[in-house]
């Protein structure tokens, strides 16, 4: 919550959403909640990695692409 500067209404409305897409289970302990990323959620982190991965080959390959390009126009 603090890492993200998110306030605690956020943080909460951000919980369920992942607990509602079976992303996090949820285990009450005492008075206490604790939050564990289930298989579908990890499977989901892997695939946004991935994903992540290209994309910023993607950009740099554009920006070699036009560095190229502008070169050239000189």
């Amino acid at each position: 919550m603090y890492q993200g500067n998110l306030s605690f209404d956020l943080t909460q409305k951000y919980l369920k959403q992942l607990e509602d897409l079976q992303l996090i289970d949820v285990k009450k302990s005492n008075s206490d909640k604790v939050y564990t990323v289930t298989p579908k959620g990890e499977q989901f982190l892997a695939d946004f990695y991935e994903l992540q991965k290209h994309s910023e080959i993607a950009d740099s390959k554009k920006r070699d692409l036009q560095g190229a390009l502008t070169a050239r126009a000189q």
